[in-house]
């Protein structure tokens, strides 16, 4: 099991080398995953700590911690001192699960065996075109979901995560004055149009999701003292979604979706929109290139876990096309998102669409 470090004659890591480290990314995963699983950052909020210490606090054996504090500190996200303690350093932050950003709902999610295990039978992915969860579990995701209350709960938390980065960048790159009334489709927990009622107070929103989820939601929204403001409608986007809104956004939902699927759910919210309303989805769209890009990779997961897939520009035009929509411009964000407005055709009614 050991790994060469070789150099070529000028010092570079060589190909090789680097290929290893590839190969080996399931370490990082898993060793991230047990860090926030024991709550390690949160423990290190306030200081440097010992293995021993760390130990007694998180339940874990000494010596194995200590290895993998180790191994945590050659990724750079902690550091070792003086005597032995270890302390946080600024990229191991995020995993706190009280700060800002954070991605330990995240970390711990992508971790978990139920997911984990999905990965592992991405060769049948490749081979069939179907998604290796419903190989692995039987079922396809959403409906494990509903019957997993465990793993729904890291699912939506982790999902949750993800909004409170983007947040912030979408109500930058997006004028939402002058809008009276937005319906956030498949909108979970309800973060984004938090975020957005609190930066407009004209502004009136209706959260549409599935019945499960909108019990947190409402609370949440209630706790925010958004009540007034807001109304939680429960049904499902394949058949229909809210009417007369001056705006539907959707953000991260067409992905997990086949190009039939998302049609159908963009031509509902065409159906339910007055002429003079507009659409956001909020989703990353793949550029063109062999450049590193967020988008391809996390495409792999929309073939592997949901069936979906993330899109082209080129795709998203055609999307918007076949139902009935026309695509007016993506606005780039400083988050991963892109935002791609669209407005009813020229020439299609609501009626059009049957």
């Amino acid at each position: 099991m050991s790994e060469s470090h070789a150099q070529d004659p000028q010092g570079a890591t060589s190909d090789a080398t680097l290929l290893r480290q590839l190969i080996m990314g399931f370490r990082t995963t898993q060793l991230v995953h047990v860090s926030a699983r024991l709550g390690l950052a949160d423990r290190l909020r306030d200081g440097a700590k010992t293995p021993q210490l760390l130990a007694q606090l998180v339940g874990a054996d000494a010596d194995a911690l200590r290895r993998v504090l180790r191994a945590l500190a050659s990724l750079g996200l902690c550091a070792e001192r003086a005597g032995g303690a270890f302390a946080l350093t600024p990229l191991g932050q995020p995993l706190r699960s009280d700060t800002p950003g954070s991605v330990h709902s995240l970390a711990i999610l992508y971790g978990e065996a139920w997911l984990w295990e999905v990965y592992g039978a991405m060769l049948y992915s490749v081979q069939t075109g179907r998604p290796a969860f419903g190989q692995v579990h039987r079922q396809p995701l959403f409906d494990y979901l509903d019957h997993h209350p465990v793993a729904a709960a890291q699912f939506h938390q982790a999902m949750s995560g993800y909004s409170a980065q983007e947040e912030t960048a979408i109500l930058a790159a997006y004028d939402f004055d002058n809008i009276g009334t937005v319906v956030d489709v498949g909108g979970g927990y309800g973060g984004l149009l938090m975020a957005a009622l609190k930066a407009n107070r004209l502004l009136r929103g209706i959260l549409f999701d599935v019945a499960s989820v909108l019990v947190d939601a409402r609370a949440r929204l209630v706790e925010a003292g958004l009540e007034m403001r807001h109304a939680c409608v429960a049904g499902d986007f394949f058949t229909a979604v809210p009417s007369d809104a001056d705006l539907y956004l959707i953000k991260r939902v067409l992905h997990d979706w086949d190009d039939a699927a998302a049609t159908c759910i963009l031509g509902n919210c065409r159906r339910a929109m007055p002429e003079h309303g507009r659409l956001l989805v909020i989703e990353r769209v793949i550029p063109a290139g062999d450049l590193p890009a967020e988008a391809k990779l996390f495409d792999i997961n929309m073939l592997v876990v949901t069936g979906g897939r993330e899109r082209t520009e080129a795709e998203y035009r055609a999307l918007f096309q076949a139902a009935g929509l026309h695509l007016t411009r993506i606005v780039p964000t400083a988050s991963p998102l892109s935002l791609i407005e669209g407005v009813p055709a020229a020439g299609h009614t609501s009626s059009d669409l049957g």
